[in-house]
């Protein structure tokens, strides 16, 4: 039977999951769309929730998807109407899924298994935090760690960025004071990325094989607080620009610190 209905109870909860923070950290569930996300949770072993929504077209267009996702959840047709109310994206795919929250907590048996993070500290652009996920993902980086105020995560913008990285990488949510002291009682060497009196270049040195790396606030950079507690500081050379996205400069210091693993 299909939903024809946006105020069908199953549809405004999805809806709801969309658009708040706080529903889904009540919950514990987050909404993905699309064929290629929904495939990629099922295969990296994502737990769905009860339902995923899908319309005759997306049947039609990607059948092995629905295939997949039949051996996981109840399959509900929704009509296109409805399809377009939920989506958020401008082109919907016509597929619709929950998953269960994929944050970790961060303790020393985690740390004492992993060699490089990347912390993010207070970045609000739900978009930089999704590429940083995707790029951390792949030059092999052991997790990221949000510390402080940021975006969430489980936005669907987030998601949507990550791509299916979020699904294979380690998420961690924790306090920054909190972070840096694990990280250090744990061996690490806990840089900030900062332009200072005391930051040295970017591959002028080789970094340790236990390196943990802040990148702070798209406006404001890193904290005075982790300014004090981080080890040592870095920074990327540049020539014009003033500065870098806090993405792109993620994105570089992963690469580098990817070489130490070669």
């Amino acid at each position: 039977m299909e939903i024809t209905s946006k105020q069908n109870t199953y549809i405004k909860e999805y809806r709801k999951l969309t658009e708040q923070r706080k529903y889904r950290r009540q919950t514990g569930y987050f909404v993905c769309e699309g064929a290629k996300l929904a495939v990629e949770a099922v295969k990296s072993g994502c737990a769905l929730g009860e339902n995923a929504y899908y319309t005759a077209a997306a049947a039609e267009k990607y059948p092995e998807c629905i295939s997949l996702l039949r051996e996981s959840c109840k399959m509900v047709q929704i009509s296109e109407e409805v399809a377009d109310s939920i989506s958020d994206t401008k082109s919907p795919q016509g597929i619709f899924i929950t998953v269960r929250h994929l944050d970790k907590i961060l303790n020393l048996s985690t740390i004492d298994s992993s060699r490089q993070f990347i912390i993010l500290e207070n970045l609000q652009d739900m978009g930089n935090i999704g590429t940083i996920i995707r790029s951390c993902d792949a030059f092999s980086i052991d997790g990221v760690i949000l510390a402080g105020d940021c975006a969430d995560v489980f936005a669907p913008k987030t998601v949507r960025s990550a791509m299916g990285s979020l699904f294979r990488l380690p998420i961690y949510c924790c306090d920054t004071e909190e972070a840096i002291t694990l990280l250090q009682k744990g061996g690490f060497t806990v840089y900030s990325a900062e332009l200072s009196d005391r930051s040295v270049k970017l591959g002028e040195e080789k970094l340790p094989q236990k390196t943990a790396v802040v990148i702070g606030n798209e406006g404001n950079g890193v904290s005075d607080t982790v300014k004090k507690l981080c080890d040592k500081s870095l920074f990327i050379p540049i020539s014009s620009a003033e500065s870098l996205n806090a993405s792109v400069a993620a994105s570089v210091i992963a690469w580098e610190m990817s070489k130490v693993r070669e």
